[in-house]
């Protein structure tokens, strides 16, 4: 019986492995060093396999956030440093997918060309993608997103991607990259978070169940 347990312990590991890098959701304190942040940043650089590493809590994009309690309020940037504000990007839309990722998670990368079929496909709904990159650090934070340009280039990715407010981790949780979360035109976190990668019929059935529950 042990063993069976056992057996049946390690599979499920297996699985969420394949799927989602844990730890974004904000590990690291904020009153971690400049010297022990780039030992751990040099150390997830040489790490060998896809194992995930801590978006710090102290990160921030020094943009500014404004925390509430029913909607997203928050201003930011692209990768390309245009500004975004949180009531111009989801006022756009029906529905925005909000997917959380790193540019040291496997199975980040591995979903976003499916992302970017899935992300032609909700145009025709009114609905869209965005990504939030949460390792990067700021709109300074070059070294950073060049990783993340050259992984959206490789991956021929379209769709908005943004750096990260100050605060964010407090918005959305993401204990674990990648994580979907789903916003209406308000700017209100709608449904449930989706965690781990899919393909694109998977996300577009969760959208679809989404916008029922909007009507």
């Amino acid at each position: 019986m042990k063993k069976h347990l056992l057996d049946l312990l390690l599979a499920l590991t297996l699985i969420a492995s394949l799927t989602a890098c844990g730890g974004a959701g904000a590990a690291s304190s904020a009153e971690e060093t400049p010297t022990e942040r780039r030992s751990r940043e040099v150390s997830r650089e040489t790490e060998t396999t896809e194992a995930s590493t801590a978006a710090p809590e102290s990160r921030s994009s020094g943009t500014a956030a404004e925390v509430s309690a029913d909607a997203l309020v928050f201003e930011t940037t692209d990768l390309d440093g245009n500004p975004v504000s949180s009531a111009e990007l989801f006022g756009e839309y029906q529905l925005t997918m909000v997917n959380i990722w790193g540019t040291f998670c496997g199975p980040c990368i591995r979903e976003m060309p499916d992302l970017e079929v899935l992300n032609s496909r909700l145009k025709e709904k009114g609905c869209a993608i965005v990504g939030l990159v949460c390792d990067v650090a700021g709109p300074d934070d070059e070294r950073m997103i060049a990783a993340a340009e050259e992984i959206i280039a490789d991956t021929h990715v379209t769709y908005l991607n943004l750096v990260p407010w100050e605060g964010w981790y407090y918005d959305l949780e993401a204990e674990f990259v990648p994580t979907t979360y789903f916003v209406n035109q308000k700017g209100e976190i709608v449904g449930e978070a989706a965690i781990g990668a899919r393909g694109a019929d998977d996300y577009e059935a969760l959208v679809e169940e989404v916008l029922a529950g909007l009507e």
